[in-house]
């Protein structure tokens, strides 16, 4: 579980700097408009709502994956079944964070939604502390291969509460970059998104590997191996 904090939370504060400043940060710019001519200390409580709102959707999302990781068996003692599973799904995120880096054909899975565009221009458009969290949840709905690939890692704990505290993690791990940016102090060139980026992608298959590697050794394939007292597989 430590293992799997860990790497979500470096892999958000990487994206973060990376892939998160050109996804999220016209939006998060567009919020920081609506608070020009404000004092400082005025405008930090308002962003960390949208953040906290941002961070809040992830925890759910957690809970859910994690729920449907339960029922599949995931938290149980590792079984020739349960070590299948963790080979399909370590084997998924490592594909997802293929296609994030965009080193697969079918390229990135980022997108928009109109949908989801749509409410947050209303919710932009609505203001008040009840749009500007409306705004940060829906900003945690927005399709994004980073979140994805970390949901199904968090998905692998098969515990909801586990889930929810590593999507919590990872959230917490993108707020750092997103609040400088806010404050106008967070552009880096192309080239330095372009590098945290694939850091962050290359993080977070880690765990894609570790997964792997515990399905073998459930399976019976390998050894398992601790390294102290945390089990790495």
């Amino acid at each position: 579980m430590q293992f799997m904090v860990s790497i979500l939370f470096f892999s958000g504060l990487l994206g973060s700097l990376g892939h998160c400043l050109g996804m999220c940060g016209p939006l998060v710019l567009m919020v920081g408009a609506q608070f020009s001519g404000i004092a400082w200390t005025s405008v930090l409580p308002r962003y960390l709502l949208y953040h906290s709102a941002r961070i809040v959707v992830y925890s759910l999302l957690g809970l859910l994956v994690g729920t449907f990781g339960l029922l599949i068996g995931m938290g149980a003692r590792l079984t020739h079944i349960a070590g299948i599973i963790s080979l399909i799904i370590g084997t998924g995120i490592i594909l997802l964070g293929l296609r994030y880096l965009g080193w697969l054909p079918l390229g990135r899975l980022e997108g928009s939604s109109d949908l989801i565009s749509g409410m947050m221009n209303k919710a932009l458009r609505r203001g008040g502390l009840w749009g500007l969290a409306s705004l940060g949840a829906l900003n945690g709905l927005l399709p994004c291969g980073l979140v994805y690939s970390a949901l199904l890692a968090a998905a692998s704990t098969g515990s909801p509460v586990k889930a929810a505290l590593a999507m919590a993690a990872f959230g917490a791990g993108t707020l750092p970059a997103l609040l400088i940016l806010g404050m106008g102090a967070g552009m880096l060139s192309v080239r330095a998104r372009q590098v945290m980026s694939r850091a962050a992608g290359l993080l977070i298959m880690l765990v894609g590997v570790q997964l792997i590697l515990r399905g073998a050794a459930g399976i019976g394939w390998v050894s398992h191996w601790k390294l102290g007292g945390v089990m790495i597989f």
